[in-house]
């Protein structure tokens, strides 16, 4: 008899865990004030996650108590292959850099500690064996690193734990930023994320705060030449919202997040002078500007790049550590639009250009 009631408890209790994980009630969500693109809902083991289309479960302990048709990822990731420079910041915030594994482009990370790792620089375009031999718990990817949707099924279908980050896709510096919760979900780290996040975001709205006391706005031009037009930032983008939020205003403003290009007759034929230009390029000084007759109109105007710090192969930390702290970046933008002295200047990842 009493084998009997083994038995059948073995039986049955697969059949007590057998509710969708989906069904279970939901304890906690993180609802992103600036992002657009994701939100966490928390369960009592694990989170359900939603980005766009894609919907996933990152699991606290596994296996899970519960069935699902979702995809299921490890909370306690130790091993991190990242795909942009965007997604490495939190490692360094969160004293992850040991998790990085894999990367296209070990050349473009300015990070000292995770420049000194033996990381493998993989192919950008994600070769599937190259991904498996490294056995990553996550591959955080984004859309240029896949062709299709079906891309990504067809990777997870071969056990590779792969999410897309959208952060790239936000148009306010501070959703950028924010991804930094959605990250730290797959290192149990998002009740620290959200507090740094919180703080960020104060220093932020602080900075922005002052400038609205500000009675004068300074005309911005942002930009330069290429295949002759000037290329310039959308005026709905992350960048023309960093230059209101410092007290100014972008010359050239559109109704877009996109880069715009503009014909040169309209530039030249410009009858508002700006106060400054950020020219948002390669630019180590103005020796290239100067050989460029074209850009003879606007020599007189202080000029700013975003290129302060750059690792031993020139590549630019505002693309790594910058898009992560946009409350220092709007910090760096104010001071240089209120004309303090160059004495007094202490910029992150802008200089001006002599």
């Amino acid at each position: 008899m009493r084998s009997f009631l083994i038995l059948l408890i073995l039986i049955l209790t697969p059949a007590l865990w057998a509710d969708d994980c989906e069904k279970q009630d939901v304890q906690n969500a993180y609802i992103p004030r600036f992002a657009k693109l994701f939100t966490i809902k928390y369960y009592q083991d694990f989170k359900i996650v939603e980005s766009g289309p894609d919907h996933f479960i990152v699991a606290d302990r596994l296996p899970l108590k519960c069935e699902t048709a979702l995809p299921v990822f490890t909370a306690h990731a130790k091993r991190f292959i990242a795909t942009s420079t965007t997604h490495l910041p939190f490692l360094k915030q969160f004293n992850l850099e040991e998790t990085l594994v894999g990367f296209p482009g070990v050349r473009y990370i300015f990070n000292p500690k995770l420049k000194s790792k033996k990381i493998k620089d993989i192919n950008y375009q994600l070769n599937p064996e190259e991904l498996l031999s490294l056995k990553p718990d996550l591959v955080m990817a984004y859309s240029a690193n896949l062709t299709s949707e079906k891309r990504m099924t067809d990777l997870r279908k071969l056990k590779i734990p792969l999410i897309l980050n959208r952060d790239f896709e936000e148009t306010h510096p501070l959703a950028r930023a924010e991804w930094m919760v959605f990250s730290a979900v797959f290192f149990s780290k998002d009740l620290e994320a959200k507090k740094m996040f919180k703080s960020i975001e104060d220093s932020y709205l602080q900075t922005a705060g002052v400038s609205r006391t500000k009675n004068s706005r300074p005309k911005i031009l942002v930009g330069d030449i290429q295949n002759g037009k000037w290329a310039t930032c959308g005026g709905l983008s992350d960048l023309a919202i960093l230059i209101k939020d410092a007290g100014a205003e972008l010359l050239l403003k559109s109704d877009s997040t996109e880069t715009q290009f503009i014909s040169l007759e309209k530039i030249l034929s410009l009858k508002e002078r700006p106060a400054y230009w950020l020219s948002q390029n390669t630019w180590k000084d103005l020796s290239a500007a100067r050989k460029d007759s074209r850009y003879k109109k606007f020599l007189s105007v202080p000029v700013y790049n975003n290129n302060n710090q750059l690792n031993a192969e020139g590549f630019n930390d505002y693309w790594e550590t910058g898009i992560s702290r946009p409350d220092l970046l709007l910090k760096d933008v104010f001071d240089i639009f209120n004309n303090l002295p160059s004495s007094q200047l202490k910029l992150n990842w802008y200089k001006e250009l002599k």
